[in-house]
């Protein structure tokens, strides 16, 4: 889950980018919505910021294909509706329902759901082994709370996966084939009868059973 690190102040063009005409700061993102003519700007500017990723399940994202999600949302207060802080970019058309349960992901499932902002977490602690501060990762594709982490904490960075549906069964899917294919650069990137790629194979479970399959058939 990737840590989103916001500047101390917000960017130079952030005003000119909400000013509806005659020249007027809006600080109503719903009211003037429409009014917005330079809003692709800084939906641009927040997916830059974002390395192309969507805030929250991280599939790569473009302007055409993401909105600008409210991680405070509008209904609970207006005022950040259009703050630099509380805006970040998410993924949004051709979203798929999730088979077994007819949900969607991210924004489009969570509405107006009051969560903990864990995206913006460790804002003085963004060193790299605190990156995946509160969650972790399974080759399966699921992702969960840290088990070591305090209960309360816990509790809220499993909150923040339900109700942001980011084990979408198609996320998870993604997830673990591009978990194998790091496996397959990984093994690919070894010299055949070298020690390392012997013991990477061990009795040829993963050659065999998996990476050879996998080139096969090219299912992915």
């Amino acid at each position: 889950m990737q840590y989103i690190k916001k500047q101390s102040t917000e960017p130079a063009d952030w005003n000119n980018w909400f000013t509806v005409p005659p020249l007027r700061r809006t600080f109503d993102y719903d009211a003037d919505y429409a009014a917005l003519p330079n809003l692709s700007f800084a939906k641009a500017y927040l997916i830059a910021e974002q390395c192309g990723l969507c805030a929250y399940c991280q599939q790569k994202i473009e302007v055409d294909n993401a909105s600008i999600e409210h991680v405070t949302p509008k209904k609970h207060n207006k005022e950040l509706s259009t703050s630099y802080f509380n805006l970040v970019a998410v993924c949004k058309k051709n979203q798929v329902k999730d088979p077994p349960t007819g949900l969607f992901h991210c924004d489009s499932t969570r509405g107006n759901l009051l969560m903990t902002p864990i995206i913006f977490y460790s804002n003085a602690q963004s060193i790299p082994d605190r990156i995946n501060k509160f969650f972790i990762a399974y080759a399966s594709g699921e992702i969960g709370a840290k088990p070591n982490l305090q209960i309360e904490i816990k509790k809220q960075v499993e909150a923040f996966l339900e109700i942001l549906n980011l084990n979408h069964s198609i996320l998870k899917a993604n997830r673990a084939k591009d978990t194998l294919r790091g496996l397959i650069a990984g093994y690919a990137s070894l010299p055949v009868g070298s020690h390392d790629r012997n013991i990477f194979g061990e009795h040829n479970t993963i050659e065999f059973y998996v990476i050879k399959p996998f080139l096969f058939e090219n299912t992915f």
